[in-house]
């Protein structure tokens, strides 16, 4: 079964954090990423397997537990390390990714370093036998 996708970020023009979505159900995760207006940033994906949710915007500790994942990129198939994220630079694009959500109930996307431009991000949760 394929779930609707959540809208995790919508049209964000500027650094943070976006909706966190609940992700301990899904077998797989995939991510699809828009930017727009030259866009000049990085997102990269937190993610928890506390049972509450996280806050990604506090240290990580024994009590806030998250950090950040990587993901699958779906046209190559190369690996985008968690801490580095996705990277993009003046040129708007649309990517797909699959998540690392290996035991992780909790996805957070999050924006560093922008200096131009907005992103949209929607997550889709898959259950195969469902």
């Amino acid at each position: 079964m394929i779930a609707d996708p959540y809208t995790l970020l919508n049209a964000k023009a500027g650094t943070g954090v976006g909706n966190m979505a609940f992700i301990g159900d899904a077998e797989a995760v995939n991510i699809d990423v828009n930017t727009a207006s030259s866009a000049n940033l990085t997102v990269k994906f937190a993610t928890s397997n506390q049972k509450d949710p996280p806050t990604v915007t506090s240290a990580q500790s024994s009590t806030n537990q998250w950090d950040y994942a990587d993901v699958l990129d779906k046209e190559d198939g190369v690996s985008i390390d968690g801490d580095t994220g996705f990277v993009v630079a003046g040129s708007d694009d649309h990517r797909m990714f699959e998540l690392n959500n290996s035991g992780a109930r909790w996805l957070i996307p999050v924006i560093t370093a922008r200096t131009a431009g907005s992103v949209t991000v929607h997550a889709t949760c898959i259950n195969h036998n469902q």
